[in-house]
């Protein structure tokens, strides 16, 4: 199982880092925040994607889907996409597509939707697992099953249901938005410190903590964010970086 981080950011992009995108062994993606469509395309990797998960419809996670689409669209790809997503997916992407003038009936390929409203319990379809966490908007953490297995956070204040949905996983890309000494502002924004993150991951007993979905405002101390992970995790803790591959 591959995995490649496309963008680390948080909420705001910096010079070295673009909003949240993850891709899966190259046919299956993670969000979609700003500057995903370039660097798929950069890697080789654009015309593989079948599948894309998309957590929350935060412009952060989100918006890099129409550049995507479109491209498809103007490259004249013909193979099909599934986009799975919150209740609004659908509905929220057409509503895009109406306010920019795409001609969808143009698209030479089909969009597939499957929207996921498991609440507050985890349920199944295919080799996803997905659960509701706690953020102002109706978001989802995932997780894949291959021959290894990745949890995904996405957005969310720490949640004692990522512990079961992270279970024995091979690598936990939780957010970390703000360092262990902001906790309280990062608990008030339905967002997670390195050490919240930390404790998840010992208690889900999974073997790799990633910390991702670092707020650009917080400046480039990632050195702290590494260190707050540390001091509360037993197992390997990654610093997520754009463009960094990983082999599981």
């Amino acid at each position: 199982m591959q995995i490649q981080f496309l963008g680390t950011a948080g909420s705001s992009i910096t010079v070295s880092r673009s909003n949240s995108s993850i891709l899966i062994d190259e046919d299956l993606l993670i969000d979609a925040g700003e500057g995903t469509t370039q660097k798929l395309l950069k890697i080789g990797a654009f015309k593989k994607i079948r599948t894309i998960l998309i957590s929350h419809l935060h412009v952060d996670h989100f918006i890099g889907i129409f550049t995507l689409l479109w491209k498809k669209w103007l490259t004249n790809d013909p193979n099909s996409i599934t986009i799975y997503g919150p209740p609004k997916i659908q509905s929220s992407i057409e509503k895009i597509f109406e306010l920019t003038s795409t001609p969808v009936k143009s698209f030479p390929y089909k969009i597939h939707y499957k929207a996921l409203d498991p609440e507050d319990s985890i349920i199944k379809v295919g080799e996803i697992s997905v659960t509701r966490v706690l953020h102002p908007v109706y978001t989802l953490a995932y997780r894949i099953d291959r021959d290894k297995s990745i949890c995904y956070s996405s957005d969310t204040a720490p949640l004692e249901r990522m512990i079961l949905l992270a279970k024995g996983c091979d690598m936990l890309i939780h957010d970390c938005s703000m360092p262990n000494s902001m906790a309280e502002l990062a608990h008030k924004w339905t967002h997670s410190t390195p050490r919240d993150a930390a404790e998840i991951a010992n208690k889900a007993g999974v073997k790799k903590l990633v910390v991702f979905h670092i707020l650009g405002e917080m400046g480039d101390n990632y050195a702290q964010y590494l260190q707050d992970a540390q001091e509360f995790f037993d197992g390997e803790v990654i610093l997520a970086q754009d463009m960094k591959k990983f082999k599981l």
